[in-house]
Order: structure tokens, then C-alpha cells, then sequence
């Protein structure tokens, strides 16, 4: 096994560029021996010593949790999750069933943030030569390894499997093991794995399955063969059909085009060029806040960049003073305040001075409420946006406003799609992932030192428990990925 980031990834794509099928024998009956116990008892140790880690870390730390929040729901489902988690474990004889078993427990808890960050990744799996896609309640073959003497389904879609219909297939695999199946965005992002096989040992791989393509019915034992993790890597970027925004400022037809592809650090340069150039983009006959590919980050970005487009004034009217109704109720725990001091001495001088300003005093309120013995550091109920009986101001922005988002919109994404949804701007794209009301994810390492696991720290009052998904206005059926059409296709919406 190697240690694989993604950007990794990324980088090794012309590695392996062309897939090579080797025979692999994994899976097969091998006699026991001392080595091999060993090898299964010390699996075994590792899952149960993560799984109680991971459960203690949310335990004292999620909001959820807490009753005063009253959300038995989640209650319910991180003993059920831990229930059956402790279950898996003791059958675990793998580092496969290993990264299964913690996956498993974090897709239970109904929360994307929430979940394992595995260290290590295997170089190789098993594919089936066949590259899905989810359209709608489709299952479609976007690509596939051209093998001789196999038929083509490509552009064919998915029936059944071993008897098995591909939505209940891929439910009780995927829905189970990566993604919270009740998303819609989640599930196309995880659709491209249907057909690989990562040698977890709770599901058994397809063996033959049945196509339509172009209403003739195809049978096919499908040819699994080993390959490369990374040779996979572009193929299902494609198959997901997100896109990638990049970041930066710049005139697009008799408009401004706002590049944000992320609300990290990078975002910081973006907004200082939106403030410089604020007057142009005020003046415009469009301006385009483009989304795609955005997982998050701190949703401030986006309230800055509305500030400069749209003025304090009309911004505060519309959204409140700081942004949204109120802001974040921490849970107040001694993990969660020491995360809280470093967001103010570490992140607060990178991120400018209304985030230093929000942080130091979220860590007032939560260590008050720890003098105080109080749970959380803050009431959690949220008083409505503030002067929506003055008149309301004039937006400065004088052309109209327009938000991109892809599949991938999630975390602090959402925030800034419905703060800007707020606002006026014209929804395009497609649909957005969705959130729940707890916010601020940290993750901690794990004992056996294979894995993060993360939680969240605080609540949003003023969000619904279910944050998105948002469905555009306008949906764009061509390729996201493809800047420039998108660029043709945006202009000619007006």
C-alpha cells in the first residue's frame, strides 16, 4: 500500500495512462497459517480500537448529541451506527475490511462532513472494464476497457446484475459504504464505482449483468481484471460531469466572470480582485459567481464578494449584519475550544479581519459557558434578520447576478448559493449536494494511525436541519466541464 492524496493522483496520471488488466488472485482460498492470524487479529484490533475512537470523538464533541438540541434522530443513528460498526469488526481480517467498516459508520450518521479520512489507499483494484454513470434513475456505461471478444455497452444502460436491479445494487453498496444515498449529487458522484471492485469483504461483486443499448438486450459475465487506482482517476471526473472554476476575475462578453472554486486561502486573492475592480463589475450587465467544483471552506468569502458587489448596506438588509441570522452555536468541550483558539491565532490573519473579529468572539461566548457549566455557547434560538422594517436599500450591482454550481456544491458552498440565491441572483447549473445544521468540521488521527476521522462542532440555528439540495433555476445539460461553452451558454441566457 502507498500513501495516495488525491492530488497524487492527479499527478500520476500519465503513469498509467493506458490500463493493464493483470490476473489477480485475491479473493482466493489460501490455507492458514501463524502469519496470516496474526495479520487478521492485529485488522481486527485496529477497526475495534478506530470504531470506538471515532464514536467517542462525536460523542463528546457533535452537537447532535446533546439533548438540548433535541435531535433524536441522530442519537439514534450514532448508537445503530455504532451497534453495527462494533459488529463488522469483529469479522474484519483486512485492511479492506478495515477502511469498510469505518467508512460504514460515518455514511450511517447521515452527514458528508462527517466520516473517515483513510492515510493509505491500495495502488491497485479490481474493475470490471465498465465506467458508469447516474442520469436521472439511469445507469449508463460511459466508458469502458475495449477487450476482444467482449461486446460494447458503451452509452448502454445498466439493468440488473446477478438478478439484482442496478438502483438496489448499487443502494446497498454504495448507499451503504460511501455516500448518504438519500442526495441525489451524492449519488452521481459516487456512481463511477459501482463496477470496481475494492476487495471489501461485506459485498459481493457483480458477476453478470444485463444492458439496454439502444433497445437490444446484452448479457455479460463481466471480465474483472486488476489496474491501477490512479489509471481511473480522469474517467471518473468525466463520469461525474462536475466541473472545475478555477479562480480569479475577469471580463466575459459585457460581463465579469468571478472564478471561486474553492473557499480556502485561494479564495483571498479572488476577493481582493473583485474589491479592486468593484466598480467595473458594478456596471455590468451580468456577473457570474461560478461554483463548480467548490467542497466548502469558510463561507466569508462569499460574503465579502456580495459586499462589494451590492453594498453593506443592501447586504445587511437582506442577510443581517454578519451574513446570516445568527451565527454559530458551539458545543462547548475542551477539544472544541482549543480548535476555536486556533482558528483565531493560526487561521485569523490569513482569513481577514471579520473572521478574526467572529472568532474571537465565538471564543469568549464558548469559554463563558464553560465557566459557567453551560453545554453550548450559546441559545439556540435565533433572532430574525435585523432592519427588514427600514426601507431597503438599493443594490449598487446594477446588471444581473448569476450563480454556477455543480454536483459537487457542498459544506460552505451552500451557504453562499442561498446567501446569494437571498440576494437576487439567478440560480444556474446543477443541483447542489446538501448539508444538515451542524457546521465547524475538525478531524483528529485515529490510534491505529491509518486514519482521520472528523466531526462537527457547532450548529447553525438558523438553518433548516437539512441544508439543500438546491435545484437551479436553469439547469445546463451540456458538459459543465467545458468553460468556454458554459461561458456561450450563460450569455446567450440573457
Amino acid at each position: 500500500m502507498n500513501a495516495m492524496s488525491r492530488k497524487q493522483l492527479g499527478m500520476k496520471k500519465y503513469v498509467f495512462a493506458a490500463i493493464t488488466c493483470l490476473t489477480t488472485t485475491v479473493g482466493s482460498a489460501q490455507p492458514a497459517n501463524a502469519i496470516q492470524a496474526q495479520a487478521a487479529d492485529f485488522w481486527r484490533a485496529a477497526t475495534q480500537a478506530d470504531i470506538e475512537a471515532a464514536y467517542t470523538l462525536i460523542e463528546k464533541n457533535h452537537p447532535g448529541v446533546l439533548p438540548e438540541i433535541g435531535d433524536t434522530a441522530f442519537r439514534a443513528a450514532l448508537e445503530t451506527a455504532h451497534t453495527t460498526a462494533r459488529a463488522r469488526a469483529l469479522e474484519v481480517t483486512s485492511f479492506e475490511g478495515y477502511t469498510a467498516t469505518l467508512a460504514a459508520f460515518g455514511v450511517a450518521l447521515g452527514d458528508k462532513h462527517i466520516g473517515s479520512r483513510p492515510l493509505y489507499a491500495p495502488i491497485r483494484v479490481d474493475w470490471s472494464g465498465l465506467i458508469t454513470s447516474k442520469r436521472g434513475d439511469r445507469w449508463i456505461v460511459v466508458d469502458e476497457e475495449e477487450t476482444p471478444s467482449v461486446p460494447s455497452v458503451k452509452g448502454a444502460q445498466l439493468i440488473s446484475c446477478d438478478g439484482r436491479p442496478a438502483e438496489d445494487l448499487a443502494r446497498t453498496s454504495l448507499g451503504v459504504f460511501r455516500v448518504d444515498w438519500s442526495v441525489e449529487a451524492q449519488q452521481i458522484q459516487a456512481a463511477p464505482w459501482l463496477l470496481v471492485d475494492e476487495h471489501n469483504p461485506f459485498i459481493s461483486r457483480p458477476k453478470i449483468c444485463e444492458f439496454d443499448k439502444a433497445g437490444q438486450h446484452v448479457t455479460l459475465t463481466l471480465p474483472w481484471c486488476q489496474t491501477a487506482r490512479s489509471a481511473l482517476t480522469q474517467k471518473f471526473i468525466a463520469a461525474i460531469g462536475a466541473g472545475s472554476a478555477g479562480f480569479g476575475v475577469r471580463p466575459v462578453g459585457d460581463g465579469w466572470w468571478i472564478a471561486l472554486q474553492s473557499l480556502t486561502d485561494r479564495a483571498g486573492p479572488v476577493v481582493a480582485d473583485v474589491v479592486a475592480n468593484a466598480q467595473k463589475l458594478r456596471k455590468a450587465k451580468f456577473v457570474v459567481l461560478d461554483l463548480r467544483g467548490n467542497g466548502g471552506g469558510s463561507s466569508t468569502f462569499g460574503d465579502q464578494i456580495a459586499r462589494a458587489l451590492m453594498g453593506d448596506d443592501y447586504v445587511s438588509h437582506i442577510l443581517g449584519p454578519g451574513g446570516n441570522d445568527c451565527g454559530d452555536v458551539w458545543r462547548v468541550s475542551e477539544d472544541n475550544i482549543r480548535q476555536m483558539k486556533y482558528y483565531v491565532d493560526t487561521l485569523g490573519p490569513t482569513r481577514g479581519a471579520d473572521f478574526e473579529r467572529e472568532m474571537v468572539k465565538q471564543l469568549a461566548r464558548a469559554e463563558e459557558a464553560r465557566a459557567a457549566g453551560r453545554p453550548l455557547s450559546g441559545p439556540l434560538t435565533c433572532h430574525t434578520r435585523v432592519g427588514r422594517a427600514s426601507p431597503r436599500p438599493r443594490s449598487r450591482l446594477d446588471g444581473r447576478l448569476i450563480v454556477i454550481t455543480d454536483h459537487l456544491c457542498f459544506s460552505s458552498c451552500l451557504e453562499v448559493t442561498k446567501a446569494f440565491l437571498d440576494l437576487g441572483a439567478l440560480h444556474v447549473g446543477q443541483t447542489t449536494d446538501a448539508n444538515t445544521h451542524y457546521t465547524e468540521n475538525r478531524d483528529e488521527a485515529l490510534p491505529s494511525g491509518l486514519s482521520r476521522f472528523s466531526t462537527q462542532q457547532a450548529i447553525s440555528p438558523s438553518a433548516p436541519l437539512r441544508y439543500g439540495p438546491f435545484v437551479p433555476a436553469v439547469a445546463y445539460d451540456g458538459n459543465i466541464a467545458d468553460t468556454a461553452e458554459l461561458e456561450r451558454w450563460v450569455i446567450g441566457l440573457r
